[in-house]
C-alpha cells in the first residue's frame, strides 16, 4: 500500500510530522491500525510531544505502547518539577521515574516516624552513619570515625533540616534553637568543578574542604573530581573530606530531578561537621552568574535580595559566616583564575566523563571545557537543546563562550541576536562584591582576587545586563 510506504519512508528519514500525516490517513483501517498508531506515538515521542502521547494512549488504551505512556508521564512530571507549564492534568498518574532508585536505598536498623513538631529529633546515629527521617523516607551521611551526633549544636541540625525540606515543609523555617557560638575555621563546600576550585584558590590555605559524594548510581561520575581531590590532598596537603550521602533523593519524592533541595543544601555535610572541625564560615563557589545576575541574564542588587539577607542571617544564627568569594566573578573569571594555577591538568568540570576526561556531549563540556580548548561536540543533542531554549541557561556566560570559541554564525538566530560587541568585561571583577564578603575574610580574599583578575571599570557594564527585557519584582 503506497500510503504505508510513504509513512515508513518519512519516519526512517526522521521526518516525523510527515510520517504522522500519512499514518493518520490509514489509522482507521483495521489491517493498518496497529502500525499506524505505533508510528503516530513514536513520532510524537521523538519530537518530545509528551502531552500528545499521553492523550492518545489514554484514548487508545494500547497495551503495546504502555512504555511510551509511562515514560511520557515521567517526562511531564519532570517538566512540572522544573516549573514548566503542563497543558494536561496529571491527576491520577504517578511518576515511576525514580521508584527503583527510592526502593533501592538503605534503611536504618531502627526506622523512625517523621516528627514534624520537633524537626531536629529526626536526626539519629547508627555507627558512623547519620540518618535523617524526612516525611517519605530516610537519607544519610557517612561521617568520620570519631564523629558524634550528640556533639552537634541543635541550631546546626535545624539549619540542615531547613535546607533539605523548606521548599515543601514550611515548618522547618522556624528558628527555635539557641544561637551557636561562631567557630574559628573557614570551610568550602567543594564540588571539584571550576567555580569551586577558583573559590578554593582565593581562600586561606588552611581552609577545610568538604566534598559531597553522591552515594548512588546516576549519570554523575566522581572520576574527575576525585582526580583533583587526590592531587590537592596529597600534593598540596589540603584538608579534604569526602562525605558519601544520598540526601539528593529527597527531591525525587516531589516530582523533581535528583539534586540539591536548595542551592545551599550542597553544604549539609559541612554544617553537620561544623562543631567537629570548629567551623566558623562556609564558602560556596557561587559565581556572578547566580548572584548579581538573576539566572545569568538580568542584573539585580544581590546584596539587597531576600535570598541573600535571609540565608546570611540563618547561617549566622548557626555560628557560620556565609562566605561567597567569587560572587563578583563570572564563570569566565573563575576559569581564568584556575588557568593561572597548577591545578588545570587535574581539573575538569564535566560530571559525566570517566577516566579523567569530559564526555564532550554535555552543556558543561560546551561552556566550561570548550573555551579551554578541550573537545566537545557542538551538534550533540544536549548542547543544541540548550542553545535553542529561550532563555538559554547560564545565558550571559553562554554568550561569552560562543564569542570566545568563534561560534556566533553557527548559533541559533535567537542567540545571535543577543550577542554583544564587547565581552572583555565579563572576565573582570565586579568591585561592589567586596562588601558582601564577611569582614574576617574580606581582605585576604580580595588581595588574592586582585592577583588573578582585573577590576571592571565604572560605569559597570554588568549593571546594564537584561538579555530578555525582563522586569524583576
Amino acid at each position: 500500500m503506497i500510503r504505508r510506504t510513504l509513512m515508513r519512508r518519512a519516519y526512517n528519514a526522521g521526518n516525523y510530522s510527515r510520517a504522522r500525516h500519512h499514518a493518520l490517513k490509514i489509522v482507521h483501517i483495521p489491517g493498518e491500525q496497529r502500525l499506524a498508531r505505533s508510528v503516530i506515538i513514536r513520532s510524537h515521542w521523538n519530537q518530545q510531544e509528551y502531552e500528545e502521547v499521553v492523550l492518545l494512549l489514554q484514548k487508545w488504551k494500547d497495551s503495546d505502547m504502555r512504555f511510551y505512556l509511562q515514560k511520557s508521564i515521567d517526562e511531564l512530571f519532570s517538566q512540572k518539577g522544573k516549573g514548566q507549564k503542563i497543558n494536561i492534568s496529571l491527576e491520577g498518574f504517578q511518576s515511576e521515574r525514580y521508584s527503583g532508585l527510592q526502593g533501592s536505598q538503605p534503611v536504618p536498623n531502627f526506622e523512625r516516624q517523621w516528627n514534624g513538631q520537633n524537626v531536629i529529633g529526626n536526626f539519629f546515629q547508627e555507627n558512623q552513619r547519620i540518618w535523617f527521617r524526612f516525611p517519605q523516607s530516610h537519607c544519610y551521611w557517612d561521617m568520620p570515625e570519631d564523629f558524634k551526633l550528640e556533639h552537634v549544636h541543635t541550631s546546626l541540625l535545624e539549619l540542615v533540616a531547613e535546607l533539605l525540606l523548606s521548599p515543601w515543609y514550611k515548618e522547618t523555617k522556624h528558628q527555635l534553637q539557641p544561637q551557636r557560638k561562631k567557630g574559628l575555621n573557614p570551610s568550602l563546600s567543594f564540588s571539584g568543578g571550576t567555580d569551586s576550585t577558583a573559590a578554593s584558590l582565593l581562600l586561606p590555605d588552611d581552609t577545610f574542604h568538604g566534598y559531597h559524594e553522591r552515594s548512588f548510581e546516576s549519570q554523575l561520575k566522581h572520576d574527575n573530581a576525585k582526580k583533583l581531590i587526590n592531587h590537592m590532598a596529597n600534593v598540596q596537603d589540603k584538608q579534604i573530606f569526602s562525605i558519601p550521602s544520598n540526601h539528593e533523593i529527597i527531591r525525587t519524592y516531589h516530582d523533581k530531578n535528583i539534586g540539591f533541595s536548595t542551592d545551599l543544601a550542597c553544604a549539609s555535610h559541612l554544617i553537620l561537621l561544623a562543631d567537629h572541625f570548629d567551623i566558623g564560615a562556609i564558602a560556596f563557589g557561587m559565581p556572578l552568574d547566580n548572584t548579581w545576575l538573576w539566572k545569568g541574564r538580568v542584573f539585580r542588587q544581590f546584596e539587597n535580595t531576600d535570598y541573600f539577607q535571609y540565608w546570611r542571617k540563618r547561617f549566622s544564627h548557626a555560628g557560620l559566616d556565609l562566605l561567597l568569594p567569587i560572587a563578583g566573578i563570572s564563570e569566565a573569571g573563575a576559569m581564568k583564575i584556575c588557568q593561572q594555577s597548577e591545578l588545570m591538568p587535574f581539573l575538569n568540570s564535566c560530571m559525566r566523563g570517566e577516566a579523567d576526561e569530559g564526555c564532550g556531549e554535555c552543556w558543561k563540556c560546551f561552556h566550561k571545557n570548550g573555551p579551554l580548548g578541550r573537545p566537545y561536540n557542538f551538534k550533540s543533542n544536549e548542547i543544541q537543546m540548550f542553545l535553542n531554549r529561550k532563555p538559554i541557561p547560564t545565558a550571559m556566560h553562554a554568550l561569552w563562550a560562543i564569542d570566545t570559541m568563534g561560534l556566533k554564525n553557527q548559533a541559533p538566530l535567537a542567540v545571535q541576536e543577543l550577542m554583544l560587541n564587547d565581552f572583555s568585561w565579563w572576565e573582570k571583577v565586579y568591585p561592589p562584591s567586596k562588601e558582601i564578603i564577611p569582614s574576617q575574610w574580606r581582605e585576604h580574599v580580595w588581595e588574592r582576587i586582585s592577583t588573578y583578575l582585573e577590576m571592571m571599570e565604572a560605569p559597570y557594564p554588568l549593571e546594564l545586563v537584561n538579555l530578555y527585557n525582563e522586569r524583576l519584582e
